[in-house]
């Protein structure tokens, strides 16, 4: 068994899909099924319940995938404390930012004034998308709240409408999903946790509402609302108004209410010096605003 055949292994129980997994990779399919049928001889035990050409993880694969998650954890931990105890340790923090992306500025101004000596490799992604970012910090938002022991909860936010200052629905006192079904929305593609959030929400209450834009990026989709090219729902403070004074204002929706978490999580085992202040720090930056 070797570092190739792990990580092959990972990616094809992620996605459990052989396809997909290959163009993740950049390797044919062949090659992956090869890799993966190599390791379950090694390991004497399937990894995988096959039914044409797609695979389901089954309990041998979980077991297998929990002992490999461990196994990197520790190694990566002791990589550090040795390093750290040689004075070899480079001072780089991961982050992963999955959501609140409109502060990631001032985050990093924050974070670099307290810790100027420290390089901040950043990566932004949505939660749904498989990635292979080995990141010491995560920052992510979900319909649920967790308790786990390598996460904080930093803030709680409603999802609100953001309306044109001039739309005709800011002459009522108050509106309902019923009020929204001919106007036409700019939202993020269904891949975004965000979005997936809204449309269950509006499906349980047998509404339908109408899109014009669909984006697969928060940023574009904020450029377009300040555009007056429709109304979306935003998060409440993470978004909130501070990208569109002037230009927009947020509604609550008197039948429809959705709030949303979000998290900061750390890779679990030993921590750097640098990432327990980072995290120390980013808890501090939230609790500001």
């Amino acid at each position: 068994m070797d570092s190739l055949q792990i990580k092959y292994f990972k990616i094809a129980a992620h996605t459990q899909n052989i396809s997909q997994a290959a163009q993740i990779l950049y390797i044919s399919q062949s090659s992956l099924s090869q890799t993966i049928q190599h390791l379950e001889k090694e390991l004497g035990y399937p990894l995988f319940d096959r039914i044409g050409r797609h695979i389901h993880l089954n309990a041998n694969g979980e077991i297998f995938l929990k002992f490999v998650k461990s196994m990197e954890q520790d190694y990566v931990s002791m990589l550090t404390q040795l390093e750290e105890t040689n004075e070899k340790y480079q001072n780089t923090v991961k982050m992963d930012i999955q959501c609140a992306s409109l502060y990631l500025p001032q985050i990093l101004t924050y974070l670099k004034k307290e810790l100027p000596d420290v390089l901040f490799e950043v990566s932004q992604r949505n939660h749904d998308i498989p990635s292979n970012v080995d990141a010491d910090i995560q920052l992510y938002a979900s319909q649920e709240l967790t308790e786990e022991n390598n996460n904080e909860l930093l803030l709680e936010e409603n999802i609100l409408l953001a309306l044109p200052q001039q739309h005709p629905l800011l002459n009522k006192k108050s509106i309902c999903l019923a009020d929204l079904e001919k106007e036409e929305f700019i939202c993020l593609n269904d891949s975004w946790s965000l979005q997936k959030m809204i449309e269950e929400q509006c499906k349980a209450r047998g509404i339908l509402l109408s899109t014009s834009i669909q984006l697969d990026n928060p940023n574009i989709l904020r450029r377009l609302l300040c555009q007056n090219l429709g109304m979306a729902f935003v998060p409440e403070k993470t978004w909130g108004v501070d990208f569109a004074k002037g230009t927009l204002e947020l509604r609550t929706i008197t039948d429809f209410s959705i709030k949303r978490y979000v998290y900061i999580s750390w890779k679990t085992g030993y921590l750097a010096q640098n990432t327990q202040k980072c995290i120390t720090l980013i808890k501090n930056f939230f609790r500001k605003l």
